[in-house]
């Protein structure tokens, strides 16, 4: 999976290094010409390089988030003006093709240049606004076998990338947001804690809010947790009151009314997710009863599947953000077969959310949520 995802990035990139060379010595003649293909695409590798780096370097200041900002801004920028330059020589050949006026460069590369602007803006908007404007989601869950579980909220976080682009200050901005809605619940569904330099600090500051949620804060993991120090999430997660839910369950009385909070593991081997999926599923499933409400925790949003066969009431998971680009509400490059929002399927519900944080901090039509749930 990890060789596919490698490919495809630099695919993507040679791509992208060869037409915006082209665009770039249309619309710049008199700035570099030999070898400009090369010569941005090697730019831009070391781009991506020092980007990456820059993640394993402890430094939480305000200049050092900036310059990594900067470096995600030039690299967008080159794709916004790539997309931009393809879709208006597209609009100039079909103007050539239907009117015998000859087109004039000079105008055509004039206006080309003047759209650089309204690109850099959309840009601009993307890295600065969007991204770090967290929206607040709230859905109605219609279970008529609630009981008195009806009016039960529950709140939901997840894919937060705890580092560069989200600090220990927004993290605690947010749970005081999650907590003013007075929620029953808070499930948080992985990829929270992702930067060792911070974990420690991430985990017992979430960890103090726990008595501020009436039924407590539900965790399960996901992917990015692999990705660190495992020993020292599993240590400080341990020191507080959260219930880590590795293919397990928790159930909770109200009378003779049941609610169990169900929680599944993340599969790791991809080319064995989906039989992993189905044996993490029914490891977490054991002991469950039949007559509770069920609210299933999960990374990665193909569980949904999974809650669908086996009549859970509501799914919540992550892992895509949305996808991270969208267009009037819908993902602009699917990739997952749940994306994004909610799905429904005899009952059962299951929702994708676009996630509070960003693991590539750029996000377009696709606002980061926290989100609110309540049985009616």
């Amino acid at each position: 999976m990890f060789t596919i995802f490698l490919t495809c990035v630099f695919s993507t990139l040679i791509i992208a290094s060869i037409l915006f060379a082209i665009f770039f010595r249309q619309l710049f003649p008199k700035f570099i010409k030999r070898h400009i293909c090369l010569k941005i695409f090697l730019f831009n590798v070391f781009l991506l390089l020092l980007l990456f780096f820059s993640k394993f370097i402890q430094n939480e200041t305000a200049t050092w988030s900036a310059f990594q900002q900067l470096i995600i801004i030039i690299f967008v920028s080159e794709l916004f003006f790539t997309a931009a330059m393809l879709i208006f020589n597209g609009i100039s050949r079909l103007y050539a093709a239907f009117i015998t006026k000859p087109v004039n460069k000079s105008r055509r590369n004039f206006l080309m240049k003047s759209a650089l602007i309204p690109v850099e803006g959309i840009v601009l908007y993307g890295s600065f606004i969007e991204k770090n404007h967290i929206i607040l989601n709230k859905y109605n869950i219609p279970i008529a076998a609630a009981s008195t579980w009806k009016g039960l909220k529950i709140a939901h976080l997840t894919d937060v990338h705890m580092g560069s682009y989200f600090s220990l200050a927004k993290l605690k901005t947010t749970m005081e947001r999650l907590v003013a809605l007075e929620p029953d619940i808070l499930a948080v569904t992985g990829d929270i804690f992702d930067d060792d330099n911070t974990n420690e600090k991430s985990i017992a500051l979430i960890g103090q809010y726990c008595n501020s949620f009436k039924h407590g804060i539900y965790y399960c993991w996901g992917n990015h947790e692999y990705m660190r120090n495992m020993d020292v999430i599993r240590n400080s997660l341990a020191k507080t009151d959260i219930h880590v839910l590795e293919n397990q369950n928790i159930t909770i009385e109200n009378g003779k009314d049941k609610l169990t909070l169900i929680g599944v593991d993340y599969p790791r081997d991809r080319t064995h997710f989906t039989q992993l999926g189905t044996e993490y599923m029914e490891k977490a499933l054991v002991g469950v009863p039949q007559d509770s409400l069920k609210i299933l925790l999960a990374h990665h949003s193909d569980f949904i599947d999974n809650a669908f066969a086996n009549n859970i009431n509501l799914a919540l998971t992550g892992h895509t953000h949305g996808g991270q680009f969208g267009l009037f509400g819908y993902p602009l490059f699917p990739g997952f077969k749940y994306v994004r929002g909610m799905f429904v399927n005899n009952g059962s519900y299951g929702y994708v959310s676009t996630g509070a944080g960003s693991w590539f901090p750029f996000r377009l039509g696709c606002p980061p949520e926290i989100t609110l749930f309540t049985i009616v």
